[in-house]
């Protein structure tokens, strides 16, 4: 395989990641099928299988609740065992607005250790994928988990005045919007890698580092999510939204070598000087899906730690 000077960029352990992602897809033709349910089936074997190889495990004493929340909508908690009211985060998956669910191996292993190490009550929601639920399904679905986290905030045992919410890649977008509508009720925020733009095209990180993002084309999510006929408005990206004056303090985590590392830092500035409380920190070596690597690299294992160091100090009561 021919080196890129973007590839020489990695920590060894995300490259060889990297290339057993590229393995394994040249086994999944359906990624490529024009059935989306098919695709997802595809790119969920890929994800789990390299969480498998790649990612610790979580720990097993770490309890793991389902819950029926609003329109059906499934919710997973991760909890440390113990009975006593705790900070909550609502932790929003990435997948392209397209992809991912609550039960894939990767999510499950860094929630469990998450909730851990923070000693915070992890939600994640199972939201409405695209293209079959275009803009603004998921968006609409992220927010209703926020008031039903708070309205169930007594039998959940949870402090309703310390409910947060984070998320990755397109779980950042989500996350980010739902603390910009609903900023009077989200304590804190958590955006790594987020899709801070849906129009990354003229960023010099995705002109560096576009070849390194191989699960998903792009602009083909960006149709899926904005169906045809369907107006972008303030809402689809956090880069749209007008005024960011009060929105509860944030980490942004962005990764070196991630095409969308440029809109991410772009937006933590623009909350910065609109007074947020905003902490930032780059992976170095790290693109966009290697956060996850945690058995094999010490970077990624840094990153998770930052998360669940934040989470516990900005919940601290």
């Amino acid at each position: 395989m021919t080196t890129s000077a973007a590839r020489t960029r990695l920590e060894p352990a995300v490259l060889e990641w990297l290339e057993a992602a590229e393995e394994l897809m040249a086994g999944l033709p359906d990624l490529r099928s024009p059935d989306w349910t098919r695709r997802r089936k595809a790119a969920g074997e890929l994800a789990d299988e390299l969480a498998r190889r790649f990612t610790r495990p979580g720990p097993a004493e770490c309890e793991v609740e389902d819950f029926q929340a609003y329109g059906g909508l499934t919710m997973r908690r991760y909890r440390r065992p113990g009975g006593e009211i705790r900070a909550a985060h609502l932790s929003i998956h990435g997948g392209g607005f397209a992809h991912g669910s609550v039960y894939e191996e990767i999510n499950d292993r860094l929630l469990r250790q998450r909730a851990m190490d923070s000693g915070v009550d992890i939600f994640t929601v199972d939201y409405r994928l695209a293209p079959e639920h275009p803009y603004p399904a998921a968006l609409n679905d992220c927010v209703d988990m926020m008031v039903w986290l708070i309205d169930h905030s007594h039998e959940l045992r949870i402090d309703m005045d310390r409910i947060g919410v984070g998320g990755s890649s397109a779980g950042g977008n989500l996350a980010a919007l739902v603390a910009a509508r609903a900023r009077n009720t989200v304590h804190h925020q958590v955006l790594e890698v987020p899709a801070a733009s849906l129009d990354i095209s003229r960023d010099a990180s995705y002109r560096e580092f576009g070849e390194l993002e191989p699960f998903g084309d792009l602009s083909e999510l960006r149709a899926a999510y904005l169906a045809e006929g369907i107006p972008a408005d303030e809402w689809t990206a956090p880069d749209q939204v007008d005024r960011l004056e009060g929105l509860a303090p944030a980490l942004v985590i962005t990764a070196e070598c991630d095409p969308l590392r440029d809109c991410g830092q772009a937006y933590a500035a623009r909350m910065a000087e609109a007074g947020v409380d905003v902490q930032t920190w780059c992976g170095p070596g790290q693109t966009h899906g290697s956060p996850g690597v945690t058995r094999t690299s010490v970077i990624a294992r840094e990153w998770q730690d930052r998360v669940s160091d934040y989470l516990r100090t900005i919940t601290a009561a």
